[in-house]
């Protein structure tokens, strides 16, 4: 319907002011495939990329179909909340796998010369094989270093567990530290789950993410309310695929010219090879 696009049109009629009939409704028209050719109703000619237009008995029908308000096979009536998810934050449980080398080592005492004696007796006590319970380790650590009598800061501990530790599938779930019994979330396995306003977001996490991921949870803090139209959707019209006979004769029906160029490809192979 407009210039220099082939884009679909979209009219919204917003009213605050709707009848009793229409409040907390929205209706659905689609016009797609009513229109007539050419740029206008003066000009059947196409005024380029406009080659479509509505004539006033076409219009005077959608504002009929409109008025009415009855459901068919263009015409759709849905509640607001048809339209609207809750956008639950799914979080899963972070993973780590703790092991000291003689780099990390390396590393770790150039931003921290002065904890040398305490790397020195961690890396004894713990040893360089792999443990896949950070949880348990830095309760080790812990008691070793307040057996030393020594206190690291907050950005100490956390640079200990970026340098000595990665994420590993297979390992223990890290505590969150908190009062509750979660765990401390992995950022890189966060996903986003829509949940239809109409449906119980328990039962849909129970039914829809429980089975394919079990350590997964919720987290409701984050909710947010959205709203989408997904026009489509509502009116999708199935085209059953041709028939396999009629999907075989095909190619007897192409033009002689694209038999030869796939002989001469055939021959141009056989050379090249």
């Amino acid at each position: 319907m407009f210039y220099n696009t082939g884009i679909g049109t979209y009219i919204w009629i917003v009213t605050n002011c709707k009848e009793k009939r229409r409040r907390g409704k929205i209706q659905l028209l689609d016009a797609r495939d009513v229109w007539t050719a050419g740029g206008s109703e003066d000009n059947k000619r196409s005024l380029g990329d406009k080659r479509r237009h509505l004539t006033g008995s076409q219009i005077a029908e959608i504002v009929k179909l409109y008025g009415r308000q009855t459901d068919s096979e263009i015409s759709k009536t849905f509640e607001n909340a048809d339209f609207g998810h809750t956008r639950v934050t799914v979080e899963r449980p972070l993973r780590l796998r703790y092991q000291m080398t003689l780099e990390d080592k390396a590393r770790f005492l150039d931003a921290c010369p002065h904890l040398l004696d305490d790397v020195q007796a961690i890396d004894k006590t713990l040893g360089r094989e792999p443990q896949r319970d950070w949880n348990a380790v830095w309760g080790r650590i812990e008691d070793l270093l307040q057996g030393r009598e020594s206190r690291w800061k907050a950005t100490e501990q956390k640079l200990f567990r970026s340098v000595f530790t990665q994420k590993d599938p297979e390992g223990e779930p890290v505590a969150s530290g908190g009062r509750d019994d979660r765990y401390e979330p992995d950022s890189d396995l966060r996903d986003f789950e829509n949940v239809p306003l109409k449906d119980d977001i328990d039962a849909h996490f129970e039914r829809e993410v429980r089975p394919h991921v079990r350590d997964a949870w919720m987290e409701r803090s984050k909710d947010k309310v959205g709203y989408e139209i997904n026009f489509n959707r509502h009116f999708y019209k199935y085209t059953p695929p041709r028939p396999l006979e009629v999907i075989d004769a095909d190619p007897l029906r192409w033009p002689q010219s694209i038999f030869s160029n796939l002989r001469f490809l055939g021959l141009l192979r056989e050379v090249t090879t």
